[in-house]
């Protein structure tokens, strides 16, 4: 996972949320695509997320997140911030169920 991390961060956009010298959060966008969205869990509550997702959203006209379904917290922010479920599916390496978001910019 870390070499996955590592190989993204050096080709796609990537904002990253700080307090003080600690990182507290991170997005990472691929294409349309947002890769991971992050926040550690003291940090949650304060806007970081939202303000991670906005910064990957600026230049697009539509973002697709895809979410573990059990992580209902998750679901809960993308839901909150506009964007919309559009398909389901089960991963066949993990058989977890993900769930497909989609934002598009109001015209």
């Amino acid at each position: 996972m870390q070499e996955f991390w590592h190989e993204n961060f050096k080709v796609q956009p990537v904002w990253v949320a700080e307090d003080g010298e600690r990182v507290v959060g991170f997005c990472a966008r691929g294409d349309d695509n947002i890769i991971g969205l992050y926040v550690t869990s003291d940090a949650r509550g304060a806007g970081i997320g939202k303000r991670l997702l906005d910064s990957a959203k600026a230049d697009r006209d539509w973002i697709t997140a895809w979410v573990d379904a059990p992580n209902m917290r998750a679901v809960a922010f993308y839901v909150r911030e506009g964007l919309v479920e559009i398909s389901r599916e089960t991963e066949e390496w993990s058989g977890l169920l993900i769930v497909e978001h989609r934002w598009k910019r109001p015209a």
